[in-house]
């Protein structure tokens, strides 16, 4: 059990490291963004799966409010997401995208599968790995093509009242 609260300690020491380390100051506004993004569409799909007893989560922050682990479902993978969200922006090459993408699935699959596997933080009830390759990659899908659709109609609209302005 203190195995368990180590890692999520670093979990949070590693996450906002990360987000204040691979995140440049000039996008951070962007990176945050896709985290809030990102933390929503995680809490609504979690919220289910817990529910329902796919997945199960004996150690967690706040054993009375919910089934959800905070520190994993609403900081560390989307901190994870925000990260990826703001360099594959930068990427011109539609190749290099996909790539970038199933990598940082696969990535983001292997830490929930080794968290499942060594510690009590989770438990597949009736999830698969698969399945959760499956998931992340939805999760992570989803919150991509809001994060664009957001960022499209802002840039979109504001050429558009500088051309008219003109």
């Amino acid at each position: 059990m203190q195995l368990d609260h180590f890692i999520l300690i670093a979990m949070w020491i590693l996450g906002s490291g990360g987000f204040f380390l691979l995140i440049p100051h000039q996008i951070r506004r962007e990176g945050l963004f896709a985290l809030f993004v990102f933390q929503s569409f995680i809490w609504i799909c979690d919220m289910f799966s817990f529910y329902y007893g796919l997945i199960s989560a004996p150690v967690r922050e706040f054993p009375k409010a919910t089934g959800l682990p905070i520190t994993i479902n609403c900081f560390f993978y989307p901190i994870l997401f925000s990260i990826y969200y703001v360099h594959q922006r930068k990427m011109n090459n539609s190749r290099f995208r996909r790539i970038a993408f199933f990598a940082s699935v696969t990535i983001v699959t292997v830490i929930d599968i080794l968290i499942e596997r060594y510690t009590q933080l989770l438990e597949y009830q009736t999830m698969t790995w698969y399945w959760m390759l499956v998931y992340i990659g939805f999760l992570f899908f989803v919150s991509q093509v809001c994060c664009n659709w957001f960022y499209h109609q802002k840039s979109y609209s504001s050429k558009r009242w500088i051309t008219n302005e003109n």
